[in-house]
């Protein structure tokens, strides 16, 4: 910044020196002629008569250039920004500043013609009436380009920052598509700025004769339909609540406060499938995004699910969907940390011990302040945590969304202690419940699995504690993994006295 002004100064000194010394030296040398000469007898009265009313036809036109000056800056301050710009909800349009400085500076040199010069305005305004039909003629296509901005201005359909797609027909006969946002209206075309950043120039005397979609009108946002193509054998109801539930995660990264809530509704019913659509409601600058995101939850959704997007040739792949539900759910369980030690026959006990659920939205999971008798397994669906201290839930805001993959209630049920949070079903939601007596079992088949257990939710433990103090309110102490672990064990050993539980850490000592 100091070495921009200090340029701007430099250019101003360079400037006046070139004025000054000129200025000077022809106004010492009229000096010189003058009083060397007869040119002051000459000239005498008459020259400095001559010389009064040049100087009084220069302050009259200075003054009257001041005053257009004035009068321009107090309508661009006082009625363009402070009343017109309010009342567009956008910034005052260049184009109708441009108008008005116009408009100004022609009367201005209506004044000066008239009241310096005493000349006839009748003439001047036949004049300047001749030459502006001459000017129409050959400059038409920029006066419509003037009015057809003015208009648009005017009727407010297209905004500073709105972003709008212009549908036209080429001479060739070709759709022609821009979208973009738009950067400013100019009295000889709309600028805009496309998705690839370019800056495209639409003459204004063109806009009128397209079809034009403004997307930020009425609202910021809008909707965009994904479709999704899944093979006929996946159940309708486990397809509506993947889709609806890729949507309902993914949503808040792009949709304002004020969008509606997305949803999914089957379109038809092709060869290649059944085509469903998702909607959600991005705003305009982030439409792209929003595609992306959502196509990445639905396709993440789909593995964990063992489905995947219908392929053209559906036979082929149609074996592809049958699978082992029992081992599936074997396999979801290894891959969550607290049962990465375990076993395949333990992990297999396990899911079939497990009980599947379809719970609607808005049903309590699991209640803040109570103990714990079982774990969760979410395979579909989202659920969202509340504060169960507050009374009021509705205006509760959830940290965070629960979604398919996640273990409930397990660190709470193998550590001991009671909730800390009410989740909710925020959507249709499909789990599996592993009882107190499902882990009972695996405590029967294979005594070391508590150990294992204890070792990995004090871990978690630990963890949590390291991002946020959290999991420590129940145990209320703070303590290395060795000791958590302890404390773990020791709780498992207090719930299931009648077993024996082996610590694999003792007999390692």
């Amino acid at each position: 910044m100091k070495i921009k002004m200090s340029a701007e100064n430099n250019q101003s000194v360079s400037l006046f020196r070139k004025l000054a010394i000129p200025f000077l030296l022809s106004g010492v040398l009229g000096l010189a002629i003058f009083y060397s000469s007869e040119a002051n007898k000459v000239m005498g009265l008459a020259a400095l008569q001559d010389a009064i009313i040049v100087v009084g036809y220069g302050l009259s036109i200075a003054e009257i250039l001041v005053i257009s000056v004035l009068l321009r800056r107090i309508i661009q301050y006082f009625i363009l920004d402070r009343l017109i710009s309010p009342a567009l909800g956008t910034p005052t349009p260049r184009l109708l500043s441009q108008m008005v400085t116009v408009v100004i500076y022609t009367l201005a040199i209506a004044a000066v013609v008239s009241i310096v010069f005493k000349k006839d305005l009748t003439v001047f305004l036949a004049t300047f009436g001749g030459a502006s039909i001459v000017i129409g003629l050959a400059l038409q296509t920029m006066i419509k380009d003037l009015f057809a901005g003015l208009t648009i201005n005017l009727d407010r359909s297209v905004n500073i920052g709105d972003h709008i797609k212009l549908n036209s027909r080429s001479n060739s006969g070709n759709l022609e598509i821009i979208e973009g946002e738009v950067l400013e209206i100019h009295w000889r075309a709309l600028q805009l700025i496309d998705s690839k950043g370019n800056i495209v120039l639409v003459p204004n005397n063109k806009i009128y004769d397209q079809i034009i979609t403004n997307y930020s009108k009425p609202q910021t946002f809008y909707r965009i339909d994904i479709p999704i193509f899944l093979n006929v054998e996946v159940p309708i109801d486990q397809a509506l609540r993947i889709l609806k539930t890729a949507a309902l995660e993914a949503s808040p990264k792009f949709s304002p406060e004020n969008a509606p809530v997305p949803f999914v509704r089957i379109n038809q019913i092709t060869l290649h499938g059944v085509e469903y659509f998702v909607h959600v409601y991005p705003t305009f600058a982030s439409r792209d995004n929003a595609r992306d995101l959502v196509q990445q939850n639905v396709l993440r959704y789909l593995n964990y699910a063992k489905l995947a997007p219908a392929l053209e040739k559906v036979e082929e792949h149609a074996p592809a969907t049958v699978i082992n539900k029992m081992q599936h759910i074997a396999n979801l369980l290894g891959a969550i940390d607290i049962f990465q030690d375990l076993f395949v026959p333990d992990l297999d006990l396990l899911a079939n011990l497990a009980q599947l659920k379809s719970l609607s939205a808005g049903i309590v999971v699991a209640q803040g302040g109570e103990i714990a008798n079982s774990l969760f397994l979410v395979i579909e669906g989202l659920l969202e945590p509340e504060d169960w201290r507050k009374k009021d839930t509705k205006n509760s805001v959830a940290k965070f969304i629960i979604g398919p993959g996640t273990l409930i209630n397990a660190t709470t049920l193998i550590a001991g202690g009671v909730c800390e949070s009410t989740i909710r079903t925020k959507s249709s939601v499909l789990l599996y419940e592993i009882s107190y007596s499902a882990i009972e079992q695996l405590f029967l088949q294979n005594p070391q699995s508590a150990s294992y257990l204890s070792l990995r939710v004090a871990e978690r433990l630990r963890s949590n504690f390291a991002d946020n103090n959290a999991g420590y309110k129940q145990l209320g102490i703070e303590s290395n993994v060795d000791e958590l672990y302890e404390k773990v064990f020791k709780n498992l050993r207090r719930l299931y006295a009648h077993l024996r539980l082996v610590d694999i850490t003792s007999d390692a000592g």
